[in-house]
């Protein structure tokens, strides 16, 4: 067990954490460009690339929690290697959560809703939802609730490992952090009895929050973009999206941490990174099959009010350019990519994959938010120095956070039962 906690830390190069806080900076300085200098158009684009990063990078950062909760309800053997690899997502929630409040003062540019209330028959028929004051309530509101039990659930997990730790490396390892939680620690056995029981039950709870909290923040902050339209598929579409993207992720991370350890590569062997790659492969499938069930129903009503999304997405230039290019990169190339078995058990290539993944679901949400924001008939595609340094400045804090919080816990559940090496070799 010694072995493990010695190699169950993660240091960053400086070098490299310099590029990272480079990164940061760059894509703050964009932002406060965007907003000073640009025009009309140019303030725009600026806040709905902060709203794409903010919804992107705030989905990875709860469903990696929620992958770490569906390992804890389901008793997966196969995923304890990578639980600590996906709560460590959670240490962007206080960022998420900033800049969610940030999206509120560019409210008035993003939605519609805010000045211009949508009539039907002369009535304002969603005045009662779509109001600025409700709006940003429920929203702290749910932001709140998620990220407080999201919060509980992660410190209960690793508590127990910081607590194993300190028995066997000394009352010095963990830092600050260990100081902070530990406050109060009991018997250890005793604590792994009582936090596992706390999180058995906190882990469906926010299972079922997740998905109420996260379709209503979602609903709010991207479908209200286009304030007639609306789908009540759109949440879990979405949601799933987050979740796909958060496993490639994942994926190119083991992949990482398990090349510099030989000890960590008997935990994270190739039969588990098969069957997270094998995940990905299955969240491709379920992912397509929402935005067909999404697209069928609506396409089949035919109604005047939800039609115009989805039309000016698929039949209208250059955005069924895009929706085609979506099509075949998130799911003809990904399950044709990774049926393969052999291909699912090379690192490198499934590294690549992830990563892969996860760019094609920021062009996903990219396609679900500036199309609404454009005006009929004037619609194109901006790919510039606006997505790019916004998009790696959110892509720099999140690492920050990430790498921040593993420098300080066991990379390894390593008071969890259910921790082993794998039964089937490498």
């Amino acid at each position: 067990m010694k072995e493990i906690i010695e190699h169950s830390q993660i240091e960053l190069p400086k070098s490299l954490k310099t590029v990272l806080w480079a990164f940061v900076l760059l894509g703050a300085g964009m932002f406060v460009i965007g907003l000073a200098t640009g025009n009309e158009e140019g303030i725009t684009r600026t806040w709905q690339t902060l709203l794409i990063n903010v919804m992107f990078w705030g989905g990875i950062a709860q469903a990696g929690v929620i992958l770490s909760v569906i390992w804890q309800i389901t008793d997966a053997k196969w995923g304890r290697p990578f639980k600590r690899l996906a709560e460590a997502c959670a240490a962007f929630l206080p960022v998420a959560f900033v800049m969610f409040i940030l999206v509120f003062f560019g409210s008035t540019v993003l939605y519609e809703w805010t000045h211009t209330p949508f009539m039907h028959h002369g009535v304002a028929v969603k005045a009662g939802w779509l109001n600025i004051e409700f709006f940003v309530i429920r929203n702290i509101f749910w932001l709140l609730l998620l990220y407080g039990i999201s919060y509980w659930f992660v410190v209960t997990s690793i508590k127990p490992d910081l607590g194993l730790a300190r028995r066997i490396m000394g009352s010095r390892w963990g830092g600050a952090l260990a100081d902070r939680l530990l406050d109060g620690y009991g018997d250890q056995e005793d604590e792994v009895t009582r936090l596992n029981q706390l999180s058995s039950r906190l882990a469906p709870a926010l299972a079922l929050l997740y998905a109420i909290a996260g379709s209503f923040l979602v609903w709010d902050f991207v479908m209200t973009l286009d304030q007639e339209w609306f789908s009540t598929l759109f949440g879990v579409f979405f949601l799933i999206g987050s979740l796909q993207a958060t496993m490639g992720i994942l994926i190119a991370i083991a992949v990482t941490v398990r090349n510099h350890s030989k000890v960590l590569a008997e935990y994270i062997t190739i039969n588990r990174l098969h069957d997270l790659t094998k995940l990905v492969f299955a969240f491709s499938l379920l992912w397509t099959y929402m935005a067909f069930s999404q697209y069928i129903v609506i396409w089949y009503a035919d109604l005047p009010e939800e039609t115009p999304y989805l039309v000016i997405r698929s039949q209208t230039e250059p955005w069924s350019t895009l929706f085609l290019v979506l099509f075949l990169w998130l799911f003809v190339s990904v399950f044709l990519g990774l049926m393969p078995k052999t291909l699912c058990r090379t690192p490198n290539y499934i590294r690549f994959m992830g990563i892969y993944v996860a760019i094609g679901q920021w062009l996903a949400v990219y396609m679900m938010v500036v199309p609404s924001l454009q005006h009929f008939g004037h619609y194109h595609i901006l790919l510039g120095f606006h997505e790019l340094l916004i998009t790696l400045g959110f892509g720099g804090a999140f690492f920050l956070c990430y790498v921040a919080f593993l420098e300080q816990v066991p990379l390894l559940p390593i008071s969890d039962k259910h921790l082993c090496k794998s039964w089937h070799g490498h």
